[in-house]
């Protein structure tokens, strides 16, 4: 595609199907979505931080996913966005805790609640997703039993990096990967590439979220080609939480170039306003990558599910 034809792109790219690998399960949809649906949530709210993003969860989110009814409004407009925006393959991941908050640690009514999330055009791979911030060692039978249920794709290890040792959670991803989940873990956003290093040590992941900071070193990016892990890049939210300047300078074109297998995701729509469709079209528009590297990244990620 030429520059001629830049105008164009944002029309070529809603018609391609897609995935959205990297897609935090209850923040995910539109903040217009849960307006028309009676739900009135701040939207000038400043995200300047990982910070600035776990105190929204907790003041306006955790209320909604103590109910069911909101609860199933936040998934229903993740999905529905999905299916909208052209996503064939989603990666929804769900804390723990929802199944103890709002199940009361029923595992069975968990899972039966989230099994009714079914479409014929999108395929929803549930991750199990730990907080750092608020995984407590209690937790940890509920979290195995839930592993344990065959009905979890993958694991996911998330919010702030190295708030608690990896050898908290090394446990669980000995577990995963044993019965063959798609491994990931929240690294090298925060935090550099050293760190995404160690998790890789770690935890053996399948899949880096964000992994940015790689670039920086050179043999970290050797070990992550060798062990073949995918890296799902969310370039919006680096950029308005600070990890990235801009997205025409976004690290995502040295990872590409640098033969790491990258896949492009939303993270959290609610939060960053920014679709899948938007997520290439900006990096598009920008010089960023160009039509053949983005053709390449959009048929990786559906590739990946085959």
């Amino acid at each position: 595609m030429s520059k001629m034809e830049t105008s164009g792109y944002l029309d070529y790219i809603k018609n391609q199907p897609k995935t959205d690998i990297h897609n935090h399960a209850l923040s995910s949809c539109r903040f217009q979505f849960l307006k028309q649906n009676g739900v009135n949530l701040p939207s000038d709210y400043k995200m300047d931080g990982i910070a600035s993003l776990i105190d929204f969860s907790r003041k306006y989110l955790t209320p909604l996913e103590n109910e069911v009814s909101t609860l199933t409004l936040l998934l229903k407009g993740n999905f529905l966005n999905c299916i909208e925006t052209g996503i064939k393959v989603v990666c929804p991941s769900i804390d723990y805790k929802v199944c103890l908050r709002t199940f009361n640690g029923d595992v069975q009514s968990f899972i039966s609640f989230l099994q009714q999330f079914q479409y014929d055009n999108l395929k929803i791979l549930w991750d199990l997703s730990i907080s750092r911030d608020s995984f407590k060692a209690e937790h940890r039978p509920l979290f195995i039993d839930l592993l344990h249920t065959n009905f979890f794709a993958g694991i996911d290890l998330a919010s702030t990096e190295n708030i608690q040792p990896n050898s908290t959670f090394v446990e669980f991803y000995q577990i995963a990967n044993g019965m063959n989940m798609l491994t990931k873990v929240h690294a090298g956003e925060m935090l550099g590439a050293d760190y995404v290093k160690q998790c890789i040590l770690d935890f053996n992941p399948q899949q880096i979220q964000h992994g940015i900071s790689i670039v920086k070193d050179k043999d970290v990016v050797k070990l992550a080609r060798e062990r073949n892990i995918v890296f799902n890049v969310c370039p919006t939210s680096n950029v308005c939480l600070g990890y990235a300047k801009s997205i025409k300078s976004h690290p995502i074109r040295q990872m590409v170039e640098s033969g790491l297998n990258v896949t492009l995701s939303t993270d959290d729509l609610l939060f960053f306003g920014s679709d899948i469709n938007e997520e290439y079209n900006k990096l598009y528009t920008n010089g960023t990558l160009t039509f053949d590297q983005l053709e390449k990244i959009r048929k990786f990620g559906l590739e990946i599910f085959k």
